[in-house]
């Protein structure tokens, strides 16, 4: 497809980090943090309504038994044409105006009677987008005040409070079919997308003036190639019905389609183009409102062609291919999103026809062999049902992950003691997936795999099967959606959120020049904190021949772009419209942000940037009851649990404290007993204590309670792993009960958790505390670390018990690599091998952690850390031959049989010759090194472009030389 990474150079002392492309590469990281909650600005909570729909109503043809079928999918309805416009559309088309008031109150009445003798009407819901055919409603010579005046009185009176629809789209797709309303050239297109818009106005102006609470969106774009003829596609669609309409709309909505729609180009929107198209919405919208208006992308999907009239599973799923790629990329705008209504509809009889063939894009066909007296009478699922398999009962909150390939898409959620683990691949290779945890999320009983892989002429495959072995990575086929379920033995505790926020310029639409800087100001970016990560989303709009890297500067510091996006290299569009990525380095963001962008070519436009910043932060505000953490060895009173609230100091399953004693205003139930006061929790609920643990240690544990019910199993977990054996505890009146536990140093907090039953806890107590011996430390540094190949790392360790090792490349917040071994108890020697699948980010800091942990664990007992890494970029196989920098090549370009020389700002003491795969072609060492050397090329160098790699004892760097 594309290079899949930018090459990045760390320097340490004698270590340094190359990450180089390679074509034939398809291996990507998936990180996950468990103990990072994940929210888009103030939403972390995936809410199922706004993304699994079907684009239909309840109605006449729709059975309870296929209501019920899609209740128990927990999808809802979304979209359905019959509207105000098309039920009176021969009263307006004869008449040549628009119905009385007192004719629609009338009309309604009856409407609302009807609806309630239907068997149907139970069904009905308010999460709906109703709409109507262009020709329903654009009429040149009527007038468009009155036009939405009726609308508001049709919804107000034709529905009932609980039953009228939450979105209004006036018509579907209007300026596609603005040829058919020109009335035989008398208006121009043009006069026919103004005229639509204007209907759009008035109709969003008369729903707020008449207080009528239905969302009223447009204009439901079908062709939103926004680039086209220099953006005057934008100029004349989007950007003119935001300029007339968009004051008094709730929203824009946009069709989002793989292939042709209508009209347009048989090209794919899936990926960067559809970033693009969003992206510069958002951003006009931000230059008017100053604010964003949310989407309605209320039609997304594939549209296939070539397989015939008869129905086949195998043109069926087709869409499904393009609604999952392009769902993972809604569901990182759930902030600023409506509703999404993948294009799969309900029943069609309309299209039927004598054959009984089903619409394509229908979940339900008809059993042809079942047709009595024209009528089907029994129906199957069409191949589309497996979308809604796959993603069935995904949802609660969000959680920190990241992928080092943009064409894997991963997504992480937490409901209760369910974790999902979403990923998809939007690449034509296959992609091996190596699955790497930055934090634990407990125990768990089992995982479940669902996937559904899709085939351009073959028949889709769907599984759904529970894994024999936990899986550690996960190859996933050309457009194969992959849910991986873990069934948790307890809820995930949260002790971080990240928190990503998007900022937006007032500048856009700029042309871009040859040499010439654009600038592009973020202002009031706030709640940064000490880690974190932010990315620019620069949208480009340009023929395929030019360049698609500018140099980038952020306060007048360059950074890296990549040269990897999202999806396909577009080739088969007449211009290149989409979003490329640029890491930037945390710690350059202020609260006022310049970027400048400029190329060295003529030609298109950049269309829209948008600075998204992800702050790390510390979960709520956590307080020792007593002031400070308890120190070990240390007695704790159960009801001196952690100040904080609900899910940091405590978790409470109705969040209130029944028995009123002690702590009044907390949601833990504090009751007294014969000497002071005991905790009472039920299955599921937990208190939170912070300790300080002097030294890494064995300690015994001693708690103090008895169960209300039968028996009652207690855990102590941190960092959501259990420590220790689980506490049983008995009816008796305060038993003390046992458990062994192995902490590390350090100040965090424990949990005490119900498992089973009720537990009433008087107190725990924290002694005898037994040194562990555990240590690590590198037996040997590597003097460079590469992406793409196994780096071998040897340990010297010492392991108190039977333990893990882990072996971890950090660049900033980010885990770039991930390694473990298990090793005997003892002291010895180990050799760890590490992949690194280093996503090309600007780091600030690099560091290799090495890590003796308790087997199944990723807590650290003993660790040991190699220097950090200066941030020094160095330029990419992609880059242009220029910028000298610190060094000079010369000659350059040069030829065969040719002595080059060096010259560099500190001594160099070794050269290497590399091809463009990353391989060592060729090596010059110097005993004595100098600021300048010389070195020979001989024959066996071939044409081409070579990196040439230089080691000084200051600074490493790379150049570029072409050999004519």
């Amino acid at each position: 497809m594309k290079n899949y990474y930018k090459p990045v150079c760390k320097v340490l002392a004698c270590v340094s980090v190359l990450v180089y492309a390679q074509e034939t590469s398809a291996q990507t990281a998936v990180s996950i943090d468990f103990q990072t909650q994940r929210y888009l600005e103030n939403v972390s909570e995936l809410d199922r309504n706004k993304f699994f729909n079907l684009h239909m109503v309840a109605n006449k043809d729709h059975t309870d038994e296929d209501m019920e079928v899609i209740n128990q999918w927990g999808i809802t309805q979304g979209r359905s044409f019959w509207g105000a416009f098309g039920r009176y559309k021969d009263y307006i088309t004869k008449n040549n105006v628009f119905p009385i008031a007192s004719q629609v109150e009338k009309d309604g009445i009856n409407n609302i009677k009807y609806a309630k003798e239907q068997n149907y009407y139970k069904h009905i819901s308010r999460q709906l987008v109703v709409t109507d055919h262009p020709a329903a409603m654009i009429h040149m010579s009527m007038d468009t005040e009155q036009a939405g005046q009726f609308a508001a009185q049709y919804f107000q009176h034709f529905y009932e409070d609980h039953t009228r629809p939450i979105y209004y789209e006036p018509v579907n797709e209007p300026f596609v079919h603005a040829d058919e309303y020109q009335e035989n050239g008398k208006y121009t297109e043009a006069e026919v997308r103004r005229k639509t818009a204007e209907y759009f106005k008035e109709i969003g102006k008369a729903f707020d003036e008449q207080g009528v609470d239905t969302k009223v969106i447009g204009y439901s774009s079908a062709w939103p190639s926004m680039e086209l003829w220099d953006f005057g596609h934008w100029e004349t669609r989007m950007k003119m019905f935001m300029d007339v309409a968009g004051d008094y709309m709730d929203g824009f909505s946009t069709h989002l389609y793989d292939g042709i729609n209508v009209t347009g180009q048989d090209t794919e929107r899936s990926g960067s183009n559809a970033d693009a198209i969003l992206d510069l919405i958002e951003t006009y919208s931000y230059i008017k409102w100053d604010a964003i208006k949310p989407h309605a992308i209320t039609e997304y999907g594939g549209i296939s062609s070539g397989y015939g009239d008869t129905y086949t599973d195998v043109e069926s799923i087709q869409t499904v291919r393009s609604i999952n790629h392009i769902i993972f990329g809604l569901m990182d705008r759930e902030d600023r999103l409506m509703i999404s209504i993948p294009f799969i509809t309900g029943k069609s009889p309309w299209h039927w026809g004598s054959d009984f063939e089903p619409y394509g894009a229908d979940l339900w066909r008809p059993v042809k062999e079942s047709v009595v007296n024209g009528k089907p009478t029994e129906f199957q699922l069409t191949a589309k049902k497996d979308f809604y398999n796959l993603w069935d009962k995904v949802q609660g909150k969000r959680v920190r992950c990241s992928s080092s390939n943009p064409d894997i898409f991963v997504q992480a959620f937490v409901d209760g003691k369910t974790a999902y683990i979403c990923l998809n691949n939007i690449d034509t290779e296959n992609q091996d997936v190596s699955l790497q945890f930055v934090s634990s999320m407990g125990d768990f009983q089992k995982v479940n795999k669902r996937s559904l892989k899709i085939y351009q002429n073959e028949d889709p495959i769907y599984k759904d099967e529970d894994l024999s072995e936990i899986p550690s990575s996960v190859t996933i086929e050309p457009h194969e959606t992959v849910v991986l379920t873990y069934t948790l033995d307890r809820e995930v505790t949260f002790s971080k959120k990240a928190v990503r926020k998007e900022y937006y310029s007032k500048t856009y639409m700029q042309e871009i020049e040859a040499n010439k800087t654009m600038k592009f100001v973020f202002n009031d970016v706030t709640e940064l904190s000490n880690e974190g990560e932010a990315r620019l989303r620069m949208a480009i709009g340009r023929k395929h021949e030019m360049s698609k890297r500018p140099t980038v500067k952020i306060n007048g510091v360059e950074i890296n772009s990549l040269k990897n996006w999202k999806g396909y290299d577009q080739a088969d569009r007449e211009d290149f419209f989409g979003v490329i990525e640029v890491p930037v380095p945390y710690q350059l963001l202020k609260a006022s942000n310049t970027v400048e962008l400029k190329f060295n070519d003529d030609g298109g436009a950049v269309s829209s940037v948008i600075l998204s910043v992800n702050s790390i932060h510390t979960m709520g505000n956590r307080f020792p009851f007593k002031g400070s953490h308890y120190e070990l060895p240390q007695k704790i009173e159960a009801e001196d649990f952690d100040i904080g609230g609900q899910g940091i100091g405590y978790n409470s399953l109705d969040d209130i404290n029944n028995s009123k004693q002690y702590r009044l205003s907390e949601g833990v139930n504090i009751q007294k007993n014969t000497e002071n006061f005991e905790i009472v929790l039920a299955e599921g609920e937990w208190t939170s204590y912070s300790i300080d643990v002097p030294e890494n240690a064995t300690y015994t544990l001693s708690l103090s309670g008895k169960s209300t019910t039968e028996e009652a199993k207690v855990s102590i977990t941190s960092n959501n792993e259990v420590l220790g054996e689980m506490i049983a505890l008995g009816t008796t009146e305060n038993p003390t009960a046992q458990t062994t536990v192995e902490l590390s140093a350090g100040k965090y907090p424990i949990q005490i958790h119900a498992e089973t039953g009720t537990a009433v806890i008087d107190f725990i107590e924290i002694n005898n505390g037994q040194t562990l011996s555990d240590a690590i430390s590198f037996a040997s540094n590597n003097t460079e670390i590469k992406m793409g190949e196994v780096n071998t790392f040897d340990l010297e360790y010492t392991a108190s018990q039977d333990r893990d090792i882990i072996v971890e490349l950090w660049g900033d917040a980010f885990l770039l690599g991930q390694a473990k071994v298990n090793v005997l108890k003892g002291t010895d020697k180990v050799s760890v091998d590490l992949n690194v699948f280093a996503e090309p980010l600007n780091y600030e800091n690099v560091e290799v952690v090495a890590k003796v942990v308790k087997s199944n664990s990723l807590t650290s007992l003993a660790e040991a850390v190699m220097t950090e890494f200066e941030f020094d970029p160095v330029l990419s196989i992609g880059d242009e031959l220029t910028a000298e920098g610190n060094i000079t090549v010369f000659p350059n370009p040069t030829q065969s049989q040719q002595l080059m020389g060096i010259k560099g700002n500190s001594k160099i003491y070794k050269i290497e010759v590399l091809d463009t795969k990353g391989r060592l072609f060729d090596q010059f060492d110097y005993p004595i090194p100098s600021t300048q050397v010389n070195f020979k090329l001989t024959n066996h160098y071939s044409k081409g472009i070579y990196l040439i790699r230089v080691y000084g004892e200051k600074e490493n760097f790379i150049k570029k030389i072409l050999i004519q």
